[in-house]
Order: C-alpha cells, then structure tokens, then sequence
C-alpha cells in the first residue's frame, strides 16, 4: 500500500528540497498544497495551487483520502493548523510542523535544548521578527490543542540557522554571491559568537526519519548539527570552495552596528542549540558542514556567475 503525505508550502527552501527528495521514494506521494509561485513538475508529486487560506476552494481541490502524515513547513500565523483540522475531518495519522529553535529564552546559558523554557514572547507584536516568533510559539500550541481533541500524533521540529540550496534568506547565499561577483566581503574581526546551524536536506531527511515512529509522537525534535560555526570558520569553508583568496574588508563588531552592515550571524553572543536527540533516539545522522557548505556553494555558484 502506497504512503500519501500533505505537505503544506512544498516548493519553497525546506519544502521544495522535500519534494524533490521524496519525488524518488517508490511507494510514496506527495500531495503539495501552495501558491505556484514555484512550479515543481516532479514524479510522484501532485501539486494543488491554493493558499491554505483558501480553505473552500482548498477542500475542493483535495483528493478525499487519508494521509499519512501532514507536514507543515509554512505556518506563520495562527489558526492556520486549527483551519487544516477543520477541513480534513480526522483524515491525518501524523502531524509534523516545522516551527524554530528562536523561540527559545535567548538568554539560556549553553547549548539550547528540547526542554528549554520559551522565551517571554508578546501575543501581538508590529516587530517582523518578534511577531515571526510569537506566531510560531502560537501555532506549537495550537498543534497540541488540535492534536489532542482528534487523538493525532504531532511532532514539532525546531531547527537553528538552515543553510543550502535554495534559501531565500541572504545568509549563506550573500557571502557566496559576493565571492562569485569579486565584491570585497566584510569580515568581522573581533567577531567571538559561536552558532549552529544545519543542513537542508538534513531538515527534508528528518521528516522520513519521524513518519509513524512511535519515538515520534507527541515530540519536539531540535534540528542542530553538532559543530560550532563561527565566522572564521564560514570564511575558511568559503576559500576551501572557491578553490582561492577572495578580497575580504575587515571590520569590528562596533563598525558593523554603526554603519549598519547586515551581517546574518550572531557577533558576540552564542546562539547554540543541542540537536543530539534525535540521533540518540533515531539514529538520525547531520551532514557534515564542510560537505553541506561544498553543496551550496556549487549550487549558488551556478545561480550568480
């Protein structure tokens, strides 16, 4: 019997490397509700263009079926999961939403863990960042309420800093566009702060890894490779990929705040998160970042000469 997967917002970033991974799994369909803004075209997934707040023209479009699982890489304001409950009427085994490790206290001494308090996030915020957290620290609650009354298994993942192909935020992909188009890059010299981050077809592969697992139901997974980045090490990794020196502009933290430079990374505080425990208890393994940054690089590269 084939396995049939909804997945909300499937041709952006994490959703879209989703797709396209499960496109070469026998045995599997995947259902992709989203905007069309990005068309897909891959084997074995069937696209649906609707926003999922749409939900008359959404529940006409969909196949009346049971899906094993629903993941949920979108959601950013809530009622959204309570409307999708609403409208599949207990057709879900298994309900898997990416929210974000950010919700976390930032003011945590180490590594941020699974169990870590929230951090005291207002319920309404005009601030985009701060609203982006409340929203998704709304919409893990909703998850828990709605699962709870239709006796569904949620599982929430929670990743750090995602990097790869296809990333829209100018994080990795501001550094590669600079090296590709000879533009100095601003290095930060005094820069101490170590962070994580993690891979995004390691994001894709964790969803395989928590589908109709009983070590799945009713958990939060931290998605977080092991090493501790910093900027000398992403700067390392850059000439390692451009196979030479590139131009770099020396900068301090002071010169930065100053003048506004957007750098994407955390400068003198740590923002570390521990996403051990989904290898303790699945087995689950991190690419490492050189072979991840090599993987971006390349697929950047192609984008920007």
């Amino acid at each position: 019997m084939g396995i049939n997967i909804l997945v909300i917002g499937g041709s952006y970033f994490v959703g879209r490397y989703f797709s396209s991974l499960s496109s070469n799994i026998k045995n599997l369909k995947v259902h992709v509700v989203n905007r069309g803004n990005f068309k897909l075209a891959l084997p074995n997934v069937v696209e649906y263009v609707c926003d999922r707040h749409e939900p008359e023209k959404l529940i006409q479009m969909l196949p009346n079926i049971h899906f094993n699982a629903v993941v949920d890489f979108c959601g950013y304001q809530a009622g959204e999961i309570d409307t999708l409950f609403d409208l599949l009427g207990g057709r879900i085994d298994q309900y898997i939403f990416f929210s974000t490790i950010s919700i976390c206290d930032p003011f945590i001494q180490g590594l941020k863990t699974e169990s870590c308090p929230l951090a005291d996030l207002p319920l309404v915020s005009t601030h985009p960042v701060l609203n982006y957290l409340c929203q998704k620290a709304l919409l893990e609650k909703e998850l828990r309420s709605c699962c709870a009354c239709q006796n569904i298994p949620w599982t929430i993942f929670r990743p750090s800093f995602i990097y790869g192909p296809f990333n829209y935020a100018p994080r990795e992909s501001y550094y590669i566009k600079s090296v590709v188009e000879g533009t100095p890059l601003p290095f930060p010299v005094d820069a101490s702060a170590e962070f994580s981050m993690v891979y995004v077809e390691d994001c894709a592969r964790a969803v395989y890894a928590v589908i109709n697992k009983s070590e799945a139901k009713n958990r939060i997974y931290n998605l977080a490779a092991p090493e501790r980045i910093t900027y000398s090490r992403l700067f390392e990794e850059l000439r390692l990929c451009n196979g030479a020196s590139f131009s770099i502009h020396p900068v301090t933290i002071a010169e930065v705040k100053r003048d506004s430079i957007p750098l994407p990374f955390p400068l003198d505080i740590n923002d570390l998160s521990d996403g051990s425990l989904i290898s303790e208890i699945l087995g689950f393994q991190y690419t490492p970042f050189s072979e991840g940054f090599m993987n971006t690089f390349k697929s950047f590269s192609k984008v920007y000469s």
